[in-house]
């Protein structure tokens, strides 16, 4: 359905007056409520994603913290000069001494952490340097020493925290007493319920949570609902936040690391959980803009009363200047908008009528004016999109000669209007011709010869927009199209001669007398494409620089254009 525009021209002034103005009015109004209403929504949801994090935060904290007890544990065994000297030598038939070693110093420590720290539930020390093993923790290493936990240990420096078969541990290796030799490795299986137990604790059965080491691997996993599984989180952003959409349904992913272990914990929530209840902000501005409106429209019906004769009186004056006289008297003695609008009109008419008279006096900014108002008349969008749709509908309908029209049309206006600069390079120019000469060749049915030669160094250079497409014209509709006898044929040569480019356009044409050629110069002679060139250079070059024309009657016509190359 579309409004009917011409009821609009019926309407008196005052209406006009009282609809724009409420049309003004509503369309801010309107924007500005919904723009504080997304304003709060975006304000709310942001302060939940804010919670979401430090909630994620707090919890990777307190992973962190369980964490930070095995670590130290580690730490103090594998530095700890006693562990390094009972699992960096064989002991041999010494083994008395070796058990002293132990129960006196680190059996009983290991009783303590394993007590003390619910998260361990085992400990063992595997060395290289023993056969058998000893006491309740030292074995020697060669069950395990193939094993890819072993072996990762041993080439590294830091604590490893892995998961395997279900089963949590942390992997460090310990060196002799010299700090250089390996000795063995010390294994510490951690307690998976102490640990992660009470992550899911007090958290909605929808949300998810999920910890994987720094390849990705799953460490511990809570599914939300039936949804989210670990194969849907976007492993390896580390800290921060993002969604995912599964089965039509949204949800928020929040990331924080576990720093003592390098670990990723995932905490995935419900969107919906983020739709904030905006209904009592609707109904305010609802409220707000209603009274707004019934009060603006009291003013405006108040006040338009006042608008109207002034306007009108406005109205008439133009109606004067739009039929030609700029010398009718325009003043006011009102101090309103109105009289400052009478008075911006009789300064504009002023303003009008002084460039009118700067334009009768000026044939370059007359030249520059025709061009740029010929060019502004089309509408580049549009006549894009048009030729877009008839290649497209050629290519349907399998027609090649029509969608290569429509693509060189395209090229064409693309390059005569070259986005309003009057500047272009000889590489675009010539892009222009060749296109304008496809057409031209299919419109022909290919009856004339083309030859295009352009000097390699010539293409960068800088020239006028728009000035070989008039030439090739005449030199087809004047020439070509004349002949009587023969193949028809049109050659374009550009070249740099010192610091001049020199474009060359020739055609086999019935060609001109000197008179003819003579005429193309005059006003009323014909020839407007040439002139209009001829004169775009001068005007923009120097009266050194234009088009000239060679021509002999029933054999050719010539035109040389010459630019500088640096005119620019």
């Amino acid at each position: 359905m579309s409004f009917n525009w011409g009821v609009l021209g019926k309407w008196k002034l005052r209406k006009k007056l009282i609809v724009s103005y409420l049309i003004l009015i509503v369309i801010p109004i309107v924007a500005l409520g919904f723009y504080s209403y997304q304003s709060a929504k975006s304000y709310l949801n942001e302060q939940a994603r804010i919670g979401l994090k430090n909630t994620v935060d707090q919890m990777a904290l307190t992973i962190d913290e369980k964490m930070a007890q095995p670590k130290n544990f580690i730490n103090f065994t594998t530095y700890n000069p006693t562990v390094k000297k009972v699992t960096g030598n064989d002991w041999g038939d010494d083994i008395l001494n070796y058990t002293k070693e132990l129960n006196e110093n680190i059996e009983p420590t290991i009783w303590y952490y394993v007590n003390f720290n619910r998260e361990i539930s085992d400990v063992a020390f595997y060395s290289e340097y023993i056969s058998k093993q000893v006491g309740s923790f030292v074995y020697p290493s060669e069950a395990v020493k193939r094993l890819d936990w072993y072996l990762k240990a041993k080439n590294s420096n830091n604590v490893l925290w892995l998961y395997e078969e279900n089963q949590l541990f942390a992997v460090s290796k310990i060196l002799k007493s010299d700090n250089n030799t390996f000795a063995g490795v010390v294994y510490l299986k951690l307690n998976y319920e102490k640990l992660f137990g009470t992550l899911k604790s007090g958290r909605p059965p929808l949300d998810g949570i999920f910890i994987t080491d720094s390849e990705g691997n799953p460490i511990y996993s809570a599914p939300g609902g039936d949804s989210v599984s670990i194969k849907d989180l976007h492993i390896g952003m580390n800290d921060g936040q993002y969604q995912i959409a599964l089965d039509g349904h949204a949800y928020v992913i929040s990331q924080a690391i576990i720093r003592n272990t390098g670990w990723t914990l995932h905490y995935a929530v419900p969107m919906r959980g983020f739709v904030v209840n905006t209904n009592s902000i609707i109904k305010a501005t609802f409220t707000i803009v209603l009274a707004c409106l019934l009060i603006l429209f009291l003013f405006i019906w108040l006040f338009s009363r006042t608008f109207v004769r002034p306007i009108y009186m406005l109205k008439r004056k133009i109606q004067v200047v739009e039929s030609g006289d700029f010398d009718i008297p325009i003043s006011t003695s009102a101090k309103d908008e109105i009289a400052e609008l009478t008075l911006s009109f009789a300064q504009m008419v002023h303003k009008v009528k002084h460039l009118i008279q700067e334009l009768d006096q000026s044939r370059v900014k007359e030249k520059e004016a025709e061009l740029t108002a010929l060019q502004a008349q089309i509408n580049p969008h549009f006549l894009y999109n048009a030729l877009s749709t008839i290649n497209w509908k050629a290519i349907q309908i399998d027609s090649p000669e029509i969608s290569k029209i429509a693509n060189s049309l395209s090229r064409f206006y693309r390059t005569s209007l070259n986005k309003g600069l009057r500047i272009t390079s000889v590489r675009e120019e010539i892009a222009n011709i060749k296109a304008y000469l496809d057409i031209q060749l299919i419109m022909h049915n290919h009856e004339f010869d083309v030859i295009i030669d352009v000097q390699e160094q010539a293409n960068p250079c800088a020239t006028l927009n728009f000035i070989l497409q008039p030439i090739v014209e005449n030199a087809i509709i004047h020439g070509i199209d004349e002949k009587e006898e023969g193949r028809g044929s049109l050659s374009i040569l550009v070249a740099l001669d010192s610091d001049i480019i020199r474009f060359v356009v020739t055609d086999n044409g019935k060609g001109m007398n000197q008179e003819m050629v003579d005429n193309l110069y005059v006003f009323n002679g014909g020839g407007y494409g040439l002139r209009n060139v001829h004169e775009r250079i001068q005007l923009h070059y120097g009266r050194n620089f234009g088009a000239k024309v060679e021509s002999e009657e029933g054999e050719f016509t010539k035109v040389i254009i010459e630019i500088p190359v640096n005119g620019y």
